[in-house]
C-alpha cells in the first residue's frame, strides 16, 4: 500500500511544478523532444526536461537527465529488479518493442545532494497519453493513483533493466564466474560514479544490462508503462519515490 512507503522517505510532494512544458528541452534533445505534458503524473515526463524544478516540503529539487546508452531488447520481455533478486524475477507481462533503445536517468539535485529520481527506457519520442503499472503474471491492472502499488524491493541501493534473454544469459555466465556479479554491479558502476549515484551499461555476448542507483537507496519501487495516442508503448519508467506525486 502506498501509505506504507511514506515512512521510507524524508520528503513528500506538494505537486508544485515550475517548468514551462511548451519550451523546456531535454539535455538530450536529439533523443527526446519536449512537448506539452498531459498525462498525469506530469513529473514522469517533466523530470527529463532541462529546467524542471519542484518544491518538496522544505527541499527544492532541480532536474537534469543523463543518457547512459542503449539497451538491447531481444525478446520484448523486460525485467526491472534489484540485481540481488534478478535471477528469480519474472518479466513483465506487457510486450515491449524489440530493438535498441536509450536508457535515461532523471537526476534530482537538492541541498548539495544528487539522486536518481527516475529511470526509463525510451522506446519512442511520442508523447505519453496514459500511464499504467508494469505487471507481472497474476497481477491485475489498478489505478496508479489508488492504494495498490506493484513494484520490486531494493536492498542494495541498486536497480536494473534487462531483457529476459539477457538475464538468462547473465545467469549462466555467473555459474561459471563467481566474480562476475561484483564486476558488473560494483566495479563497472564505480566507473560511472557521480556524487551519491552511479550506473553501468554492461555488454556481454550480444546482450546487455542497464543498472543504476535507486533514489535514496533501499525501498520498494514501482515501474510504469507509458502509452502514446495510438496505444503503442513509448516508455518504461521506474519511480524511486523522491517526489510523492501520489499523495493527496
Amino acid at each position: 500500500m502506498r501509505h506504507l512507503l511514506i515512512g521510507l522517505l524524508f520528503i513528500s510532494c506538494n505537486n508544485f511544478y515550475k517548468t514551462n512544458n511548451t519550451s523546456a528541452q531535454s539535455i538530450y534533445s536529439s533523443v527526446f523532444k519536449s512537448y506539452q505534458v498531459t498525462a498525469k503524473p506530469e513529473i514522469f515526463e517533466t523530470a527529463f526536461f532541462a529546467g524542471t524544478q519542484v518544491d518538496v516540503d522544505s527541499f527544492h529539487l532541480s532536474f537534469y537527465s543523463v543518457d547512459i546508452g542503449k539497451i538491447n531488447i531481444e525478446s520484448g520481455k523486460i525485467i526491472a529488479s534489484d540485481p540481488i533478486e534478478v535471477r528469480d524475477m519474472n518479466p513483465f507481462v506487457q510486450d515491449f518493442p524489440i530493438g535498441q533503445f536509450p536508457v535515461q536517468l532523471a537526476i534530482a539535485k537538492f541541498s548539495g545532494d544528487e539522486r536518481v529520481a527516475f529511470s526509463r527506457i525510451l522506446f519512442s519520442d511520442k508523447p505519453v497519453v496514459k500511464w499504467e503499472f508494469a505487471l507481472q503474471k497474476g497481477q491485475e491492472q489498478a489505478s496508479i493513483f489508488g492504494d495498490t502499488m506493484y513494484g520490486y524491493g531494493v536492498d542494495g541501493g541498486t536497480g536494473l533493466f534487462a531483457d529476459e534473454k539477457a538475464n538468462e544469459a547473465f545467469t549462466e555466465l555467473e555459474k561459471k564466474d563467481e566474480n562476475l556479479w561484483q564486476q558488473v554491479f560494483i566495479d563497472e558502476m564505480q566507473k560511472h560514479s557521480h556524487m551519491t549515484w552511479n550506473y553501468a551499461l554492461y555488454n556481454f555476448n550480444g546482450h546487455n544490462i542497464a543498472t543504476f542507483s535507486t533514489g535514496l537507496g533501499d525501498g520498494h519501487y514501482a515501474t510504469y508503462v507509458g502509452y502514446d495516442e495510438k496505444g503503442n508503448i513509448c516508455r518504461l519508467l521506474t519511480d524511486f519515490n523522491l517526489v510523492g506525486w501520489w499523495q493527496k
